[in-house]
């Protein structure tokens, strides 16, 4: 549908001015003229009485005398002049023959002539067809003298009243439109001035102030604009700050966010959803991987939530995504990466599943030693101490098991209290503590430490020093030697373990500090292993903020080596 036509409020003022004016000068026109006609009708009426009675007054009374005194005034008052007798019969008549006219005793203006009072009518003329207007008066005898003349006698003096009206009303109305001009563009430039404003504050310039205007109304309205303008500013002040509080609060999420609208556009993305998957795509169709483009059009025609976890990026990460269609057609994707987690999960899963297999080693140990020891006992007693030393090496496995798993336990469920302590005592005294299963083993342990200092926790340095001995100790062959070195270098404190073993294949170096990770598995259940030692020490040293490393080469042995931070 087309559009209205847009007209200003100035022309609009001024055609209906005009309407109103023209509406105006035709009734008042039409009002005024036929007050006009009717005074000058009265006026022409009074003036024929006048003439009557001044005529009645001169009658002659013969008939004869009576018809050549009305030929005789028919001329010196331009109008027609009947005399009619008390009768009624038509004495005389100056535009007609009075034996053929009718007996006139039923006229109005001659019924109140007989009475003594000036008649007066106005009628359409039998004898001329036309209006006349008539007035009548008694004369001598009752005899009665009425004077006539058409109604279009006024007909000219009229129309030069019209025209002066007219010209008038003219004048007037022009003067009317000119005021109404004035007036109206008065009103329209504070209008169109308010109309600017708003324009303004349309375009977001809400520092505009309104015009004053002498119109209480304009004025009234210009003070409303500036209001709500001022509170149209406050609001979108807020509203930008919300804004920015959101985008903070989404920025902070781990979560990838990412907000696609109804025309695939992108809307949204916060810095996350930038580090998940790469920099911010202008559209839908530009975002990787897409199988999560699949995702939103599914979500939209579905209208439901789609969750889907997928591997993106290399090294390859594990992704969670999630899509929420809304009504409108938008659609939120979620992104979390999940990579730790799962490998959380499956380190949880690897390790009771471990704990389970080792736990479940010497306990089947001890039950099938116990079991053949019953038998020992009644056919073959002379075997019972070796079922019994069995039965003790393998409770002796479990316990070692079921400390470390306590140690590691605690090492994770709790934060140590740190001191300043004397690293060097501590290393000391796990050499001392070893040195009876190394001379056992027929190992020599060799220590050269220098005093140093390091915050830190006695019993857990202890105890990560102890697995480091005690696995150089297991995994070195008769007549080997383990050197423990403790030292300061810059600002950190580094503890080394050295031994003459069998080494580590290159392979399994990345790995040799997992939990139950054995890089021989059948030497290490001979020699008592538990394969949780090297995971207690990486635990406490990267608790202490440090870090442990190895070198090793296969049939020459390896080097353990611990870095402390000395503060």
């Amino acid at each position: 549908m087309a559009a209205p036509r847009r007209r200003s409020l100035a022309t609009r003022l001024l055609v209906a001015y005009a309407l109103a004016v023209l509406a105006v000068v035709g009734v008042l026109g039409f009002f005024v003229e036929r007050s006009a006609r009717e005074a000058l009708v009265d006026e022409v009426q009074y003036g024929l009485a006048e003439q009557a009675r001044a005529a009645a007054f001169s009658l002659p009374e013969t008939p004869g005398e009576i018809v050549g005194f009305v030929e005789g005034l028919a001329p010196i008052t331009d109008a027609r002049v009947t005399v009619i007798d008390s009768d009624g019969s038509v004495l005389a008549d100056s535009h007609a023959d009075a034996e053929t006219m009718e007996n006139h005793s039923g006229r109005p203006e001659v019924q109140a002539a007989s009475r003594g009072d000036t008649g007066f009518d106005r009628r359409v003329s039998v004898s001329t067809g036309f209006n006349q207007l008539y007035a009548a008066v008694q004369g001598p005898g009752d005899r009665v003298v009425r004077l006539s003349l058409p109604e279009n006698v006024v007909n000219a003096p009229i129309r030069e009243f019209r025209g002066r009206l007219l010209l008038m009303l003219a004048v007037a109305g022009l003067a009317g439109v000119a005021a109404v001009a004035l007036v109206a563009r008065r009103l329209t430039r504070p209008l169109a001035e308010l109309s600017e404003v708003a324009s303004s504050v349309a375009a977001g310039d809400l520092d505009v102030e309104p015009p004053r205007s002498s119109v209480a109304e304009l004025d009234d309205l210009g003070r409303s604009l500036g209001s709500m303008s001022t509170e149209l500013g406050h609001r979108l002040e807020e509203v930008s700050g919300e804004r920015r509080t959101l985008e903070v609060v989404l920025d902070a999420l781990p979560q990838g966010t990412l907000l696609v609208d109804t025309d695939d556009g992108v809307l949204y993305a916060n810095r996350s959803l930038i580090d998940l998957l790469g920099p911010v795509p202008e559209s839908l169709a530009q975002v990787v991987p897409f199988r999560i483009q699949e995702m939103v059009r599914r979500a939209r025609d579905e209208r439901t939530v789609v969750d889907i976890d997928l591997e993106h990026g290399r090294p390859a990460r594990v992704l969670r995504v999630i899509v929420s269609p809304f009504d409108d057609g938008r659609a939120l994707v979620v992104v979390s990466d999940i990579t730790d987690r799962r490998r959380v999960d499956d380190v949880r899963r690897d390790f009771v599943t471990n704990a389970s297999h080792e736990l479940k080693t010497p306990v089947s140990s001890i039950l099938a030693a116990a079991e053949t020891l019953q038998v020992a006992l009644e056919r073959a007693p002379d075997k019972v101490p070796q079922f019994a030393a069995q039965i003790e090496v393998a409770a002796r496995s479990l316990a070692r098991l079921v400390s470390d798993l306590l140690d590691l336990s605690r090492l994770e469920g709790r934060t140590a209290q740190h001191v300043e302590m004397d690293l060097e005592r501590v290393v000391v005294a796990e050499v001392e503590r070893m040195r009876p299963l190394a001379e056992e083993r027929k190992i020599g342990v060799v220590s050269d430490t220098v005093p140093v200092s390091v915050m830190g926790s006695p019993e857990d340095l202890a105890l990560a020093v102890r697995n480091l001995l005690d696995n150089a100790v297991r995994y070195s062959d008769p007549g080997a030697v383990v050197t423990i070195r403790l030292d300061r270098q810059g600002d950190e404190a580094v503890v080394s373990v050295t031994d003459s073993g069998t080494g580590i294949p290159q392979r399994d170096l990345e790995r040799i500090f997992e939990r139950f990770y054995r890089v021989d598995v059948a030497r290490s259940r001979a020699t008592g292993g538990t394969g949780l030692g090297l995971s207690i020490v990486r635990h406490v040293v990267e608790s202490h903020g440090g870090k442990v490393t190895v070198e090793s080469q296969l049939g020459s042995g390896s080097t353990f080596t611990t870095r402390l931070p000395l503060d």
